[in-house]
């Protein structure tokens, strides 16, 4: 709450508003009820569940623009879909108001490397189908895994460290 009065006061808010304000919302968190509360606490591990498959079905998709694109332009098409992605996963994350820093560096670091190993999986079955068809468009596998995920998280890095926008509370 510490975090909330400091931004109250910067914006010129008197201490009486701030008090008043700071007592409703802890009221709101108090008389919660059960099944909100329920809600709440499941929905980081759904939204988690949700963007490890979301990454999965994003990597399988690009099996057939590894197989068909090469050089520079693959690498175009797999960091605006790193990018396209990063944003929805940007958004989502921003979305849920009930999370707090570790939440955030928990996904901060899991997601990414999800992204990575997914990546970098579907680039080496997309060489190996390649291989079998006879096809000279094999990709190193590391660098469209590194390509993806950086691109992915780049968004949250934007967010987050270069306009300093923090959107969890310090609690």
């Amino acid at each position: 709450m510490r975090n909330l009065v400091n931004r109250l006061e910067k914006r010129g808010w008197g201490k009486k508003d701030i008090i008043k304000t700071i007592g409703i919302i802890k009221d709101v968190k108090q008389s919660k009820a059960k099944e909100d509360l329920f809600l709440e606490k499941r929905v980081y591990w759904i939204l988690l569940a949700v963007i490890i498959t979301a990454n999965f079905a994003i990597s399988v998709a690009l099996m057939p623009i590894l197989m068909a694109l090469n050089g520079a332009f693959l690498y175009f098409v797999v960091i605006i879909l790193g990018i396209v992605f990063g944003l929805l996963f940007e958004l989502a994350i921003r979305s849920i108001e009930h999370l707090e820093k570790k939440h955030h560096l928990f996904l901060a670091v899991l997601i990414p490397l999800i992204a990575l190993i997914n990546a970098f999986v579907i680039s080496n079955i997309s060489n190996n189908l390649a291989k079998t068809l006879n096809l000279a468009n094999v990709h190193n596998s590391i660098v469209v895994a590194l390509v993806y995920a950086i691109s992915f998280v780049s968004p949250y890095i934007v967010y987050r460290f270069v306009l300093k926008i923090e959107y969890y509370s310090k609690e």
